[in-house]
């Protein structure tokens, strides 16, 4: 079974890179995932590249926030930590059942005290991992539901293109942290509608979850 992907995976960063890097990687797959740039892909394709933005924006949402991304790094170590451990128990028990095998004669024979107690240690060890993991899989959702935020909608339904051409957007944000800044030039993304947490932007915009307004921002980014 192949590793799941955490968060630095998804923004294709190393888990100690500065925001500066994280943030520039972020918009790059933002912009490659963006619908307009996704016209002539079979319907299957976008739905895939559709998941693929919802996940960088739920990395992205986590990491970018620097107390999220404190408990999420304390969370990543005790699960490496534990990987680890799991690994170790796996490959302890299973020398202890192959020198068993090996040390056992192929005939019928009562098997002497030494024997009893290793074939138990052995059955103890196994059912360890899982333990572990369930164990891991419940804090795992207790945080994600303590810090976790609602990401939202973070891509349009198809690949319209908003008819902005003239207009002026009502403000301009940075994305690390999401802040409002001037109208310079220099901003991340311009905010064409601001909505609530349950509604969704129009088609050609994409979410930026804004948690102090309860909702987000309907945005296009900087170079689109």
């Amino acid at each position: 079974m192949g590793k799941s992907r955490n968060h630095y995976d998804v923004l294709g960063v190393r888990p100690g890179a500065d925001m500066a890097v994280i943030k520039k990687e972020y918009l790059k797959k933002a912009r490659l995932l963006h619908p307009d740039n996704n016209l002539r892909l079979t319907q299957q394709e976008l739905k895939r590249r559709e998941r693929d933005m919802k996940d960088l924006n739920a990395a992205w949402t986590i990491i970018s926030n620097p107390e999220k991304r404190k408990n999420y790094d304390q969370t990543l170590n005790r699960k490496n930590q534990e990987d680890t451990f799991r690994e170790a128990n796996r490959k302890i028990s299973q020398e202890f059942l192959e020198e068993e095998y090996i040390a056992k004669p192929q005939k019928p024979s009562v098997a002497s005290q030494d024997e009893m107690e290793l074939r138990g240690f052995a059955k103890l060890m196994k059912p360890l991992p899982l333990f572990i993991m369930m164990a891991l899989i419940v804090g795992a959702v207790l945080i994600g539901f303590l810090i976790g935020g609602n990401t939202g909608d973070s891509t349009p339904s198809n690949g319209y293109t908003p008819k902005i051409s003239g207009q002026q957007p009502k403000l301009c944000i940075d994305l690390a942290p999401v802040q409002e800044v001037p109208c310079d030039g220099r901003q991340d993304a311009n905010v064409w509608e601001i909505i609530g947490v349950n509604d969704k932007c129009s088609s050609g915009f994409s979410y930026e979850y804004r948690s102090q307004i309860g909702g987000g921002y309907c945005v296009t980014y900087r170079n689109q």
